[in-house]
């Protein structure tokens, strides 16, 4: 196993040293406005079923992270990075229907929930393949996340959530605009696929976020 590590960091240095000029590093941050996709949780016992549906909201929290770009053409760019992100979702109101066998409503109730939401902060791995057009770059890719903590605020409390998985996986688009003097503007959007809701709970939160961030390359 030692042998293998070597060989593959061996690789890696002496591509990067080979190829100097076609490597940018650099480094971004930046505003995220996320949310957790809310579908109905139901639940059936003793012949009565009883269906939650969540109304939540976008969160606003931050991303900041490092990452390297390589150039396989003037046009053609492959990039890859390490990012911490706080993302999440507000909780604006749940509403609760019990009903019988036959359809007959027997409970409903709707309960507003000011100043809840949950936080989810990750440490992601987004890989993005870019095309640029006159510095105007396109991309599309993955997002691999690992679930660092998460915490559910109620009523000035604070608990921490027990997730189904700790690591997430989502697929991404976006654009960013590069000027000649390295910095650089960008917008992504990720679409979360794996279910991050409580292991007690029967509901499936996928994660929801849009990015918007500055940069600078080297």
């Amino acid at each position: 196993m030692k042998r293998i590590i070597t060989t593959i960091a061996v690789a890696i240095a002496t591509i990067c040293t080979a190829n100097a000029q076609e490597l940018k590093f650099g480094a971004k941050a930046g505003l995220n406005f996320s949310t957790l996709s809310s579908p109905e949780v139901s639940e059936t016992q003793n012949g009565y079923t009883t269906t939650t549906k969540m109304d939540l909201g976008f969160r606003t929290g931050f991303h900041i992270g490092a990452f390297v770009e390589y150039a396989f053409t003037d046009q053609l760019f492959v990039e890859g990075g390490i990012a911490y992100s706080s993302q999440g979702a507000k909780f604006n109101s749940a509403e609760t229907k019990t009903v019988n066998r036959w359809g007959d409503i027997i409970d409903s109730q709707k309960i507003d929930a000011k100043d809840a939401s949950v936080i989810l902060n990750q440490v992601n791995l987004p890989i993005w393949v870019k095309y640029d057009i006159a510095g105007f770059r396109p991309k599309a890719g993955i997002n691999l996340g690992y679930l660092a903590n998460v915490k559910i605020k109620s009523d000035g409390k604070t608990e921490s959530g027990d997730p189904d998985s700790r690591f997430d996986f989502g697929l991404g688009i976006g654009a960013e605009y590069n000027l000649p003097i390295g910095l650089f503007f960008d917008a992504d959007f990720v679409l979360g696929l794996t279910n991050l809701a409580d292991k007690d709970t029967k509901a499936d939160f996928k994660n929801r976020v849009i990015q918007i961030g500055v940069g600078y390359k080297f």
